[in-house]
């Protein structure tokens, strides 16, 4: 064996560290011995590219990219001698030189690694079209897709699906940029060998088609039709797919369920178990989201899924102070710097620091690369609310009816923002009313009404309204609000058996809390007739959101 040999040797058993420090000598010897051919020009293109190899594994990657670049003008100077060889040299096996392309595709890696994404993208633009792989033109569709440039990101999806039709990901990729489902199953069908027949591969387009028009419905019949009868059952991508549309048209307890079965099914599995967190969250599950947290950042520390599961543990821990919340956001954010579930996490904990400005900056920033999430909406608008822009959170409400559509959230979102303008509680009662009418488990538009009335003084109708979701239902909020309509109608007796039974479900609720408090004062004194809706207003936690109401803290739509 020469010196090269021992150079590909080394490089074929990824004994990386010893690779770096021999290619680096090798090389300096190449270089300080212009009279001695110690390597072939070949052979020394070929050792600069495993000594780069040898710095991208190791995670030095400026490094690497200064080799890689290095290693292509070495290719340049090889194509144009055209294989001139000394008589002593022998020939190299063909292949075992690295083509260009493959060297330009590291060289991508490596500034992608640096989010130097402008830079990879003119490095895989400058390969011709006809050399371009299916990698190639998988990684180009991406930076374009982040670049905006949704025209040549479909060219390149397309690319792809011509030389891999079962390439899922470059499916998904051109049904999100907006090509039409059968389109993309005629692409894919088309490059399939002749008679070939995958019917859960149509099923599939079909339902990821659904997905990406938000006909979360459809979709939902679509993908569990094939966990049921297509022998794909319990596949955790399926059941994962169906928990996400679950969760997009807003059915958090069906979402819920789901994404806790696919975690079931695969502990290890990553794949939207930053919406499990956040849902987990939303329930105050803290032990379970303890739990899922330290489970996913054993898997992995280079995805964002873990850090944003410590994110929102942090947010509802007590151990934890919440400061820490922005750090692990911080961090998804690093890793994928365009992580829709990053900008919410953050954009969340500093709603609740009270840097309400700034939080609005990152629910803006997510809805400008989600503009149909919902929780982009909420959180945007809780943060004019909280700054006093009405007008600004009532426009934001009205295009999140008009992006998402006329749904229970998006009505009840709308209705809440009219209720803090004055006089305009009248206008919000048909919007809630529809509301109701169109998902009648749905409690958001419930509390909103119920606020509505005992603003109003209509406590018998409030009353009314809370005992028959009761019989349904039996969440914190709802007995809390009862109670507060039992003190209002001189009921203490009863107020105080609906405070004690919201306590017992959440004994942080301040709400309740201070509502018995009140009723046992006033009780004492014979409930006098100074115990008005202004004294229960005034201890209203809700209106800034400062998290002292656990239940109303991830509340929709509380925002007075």
């Amino acid at each position: 064996m020469n010196l090269f040999d021992h150079v590909r040797f080394l490089h074929e058993s990824e004994l990386f560290h010893d690779l770096k420090q021999l290619s680096c000598i090798v090389i300096s010897l190449c270089d300080n011995n212009p009279n001695t051919e110690v390597l072939s020009l070949s052979q020394r293109y070929q050792c600069m590219v495993y000594y780069g190899n040898s710095l991208y594994h190791l995670g030095e990657f400026l490094r690497a990219e200064n080799i890689y670049k290095k290693a292509l003008l070495l290719k340049k100077a090889l194509n144009k001698s055209k294989g001139k060889i000394t008589a002593t040299t022998p020939v190299q096996p063909s292949q075992d030189v690295t083509s260009e392309v493959d060297v330009k595709y590291k060289l991508y890696q490596c500034l992608s690694q640096m989010k130097q994404f402008r830079e990879a993208m003119s490095i895989l633009e400058g390969i011709s079209s006809k050399q371009r792989t299916a990698k190639v033109n998988v990684a180009l569709a991406k930076l374009y897709v982040m670049a905006g440039m949704d025209r040549s990101a479909i060219t390149s999806y397309k690319e792809v699906i011509r030389e891999c039709p079962f390439s899922l990901e470059s499916i998904q990729g051109l049904l999100s940029l907006g090509v039409k489902g059968a389109d993309v199953a005629a692409l894919v069908m088309n490059g399939l060998p002749h008679g070939a027949s995958c019917d859960w591969l149509s099923s599939w387009i079909k339902g990821q088609a659904y997905l990406a028009t938000r006909e979360y419905g459809n979709a939902i019949l679509t993908f569990k039709q094939m966990d049921q009868k297509m022998c794909l059952k319990d596949n955790v991508y399926i059941v994962n797919s169906i928990a996400e549309a679950r969760f997009y048209e807003g059915n958090d307890t069906a979402a819920l369920t789901g994404f806790q079965r696919s975690h079931q099914l695969d502990p290890l599995f990553l794949k939207n178990m930053d919406l499990l967190s956040y849902l987990l969250a939303k329930e105050k599950k803290t032990m379970e989201l303890q739990r899922l947290s330290e489970q996913l950042m054993k898997v992995t520390d280079k995805a964002p899924e873990p850090w944003i599961s410590f994110g929102y543990y942090s947010l509802i821990s007590r151990k934890v102070a919440r400061t820490r919340t922005v750090y692990f956001a911080q961090k998804a954010s690093i890793i994928d710097p365009f992580n829709v579930e990053a900008y919410l996490l953050k954009g969340t904990a500093l709603f609740e620091l009270k840097k309400s400005q700034d939080a609005s900056l990152h629910f803006q920033e997510a809805l400008r690369h989600a503009p149909h999430r919902y929780e982009a909406y909420h959180g945007l608008i809780s943060c004019y609310l909280s700054l006093h822009r009405t007008r600004e959170a009532l426009a934001c409400a009205g295009k999140a009816i008009k992006t998402i559509g006329s749904n229970p959230r998006t009505l009840t979102i709308y209705a809440s923002v009219l209720t803090n303008e004055p006089n305009m509680s009248a206008k919000a009662k048909p919007y809630l009313e529809k509301a109701m009418k169109l998902d009648p488990s749905y409690l958001e538009p419930v509390y909103v009404m119920a606020e509505i009335l005992l603003r109003d003084h209509q406590y018998d109708k409030g009353t009314e309204m809370l005992r028959k979701q009761l019989h349904t239902h039996n969440t914190c909020r709802l007995h809390q609000q009862l109670g507060d309509f039992l003190a209002q109608i001189s009921e203490p007796l009863e107020a105080l058996d609906e405070y004690n039974i919201a306590l017992s479900l959440d004994p942080t609720n301040t709400r309740a809390r201070e509502g018995k408090e009140r009723v046992e004062k006033h009780n004492d004194v014979g409930l006098e007739s100074t115990y008005d809706l202004e004294d229960m207003e005034g201890s209203d936690n809700d209106g800034d959101f400062d998290g002292s109401d656990v239940e109303s803290n991830w509340s929709e739509t509380e925002f007075s």
